[in-house]
């Protein structure tokens, strides 16, 4: 009996541990990306598509790096909703369409914000 105890407390524990570390992942993955995100957004607003181009393609580089460790964690097509909405913007941004970057760019914002709220413990995530 006390080994059966013992052996749901350890695997509640490790349970636990795990989706604090997978939460701690997803938040600082999706607050770094929102940072970095409204900073594009600022300097299209300001013109500056060839600053709103680099930050892009940097956010595209580190979006690819972190998000494949949290992918097995959370929904997989939130994560690529990302990386369409990222793919749009550059490709608007090439183009030098501040429009439809300000457009991609506000799809960007809300598609890490879904990610974000997709492993947010909340009583709609868990039924």
């Amino acid at each position: 009996m006390r080994r059966r105890l013992w052996t749901v407390v350890i695997v509640s524990a490790l349970l636990f541990a795990l989706g604090w570390l997978e939460h701690a992942g997803v938040t600082d993955l999706t607050q770094t990306a929102l940072e970095q995100t409204r900073s594009i957004l600022d300097d299209i607003r300001a013109q500056d598509l060839e600053t709103a181009l680099q930050k892009s393609r940097a956010l595209d580089e580190m979006w690819d790096a972190r998000a494949v460790r949290l992918e097995m964690m959370v929904d997989h097509r939130s994560t690529d909703e990302v990386r369409y909405a990222l793919s749009k913007l550059i490709a608007a941004l090439e183009s030098g369409d501040p429009a439809s970057a300000m457009v991609y760019g506000g799809e960007l914002e809300g598609s890490i914000e879904h990610v974000f709220e997709r492993q947010e413990l909340s009583i709609q995530n868990i039924l």
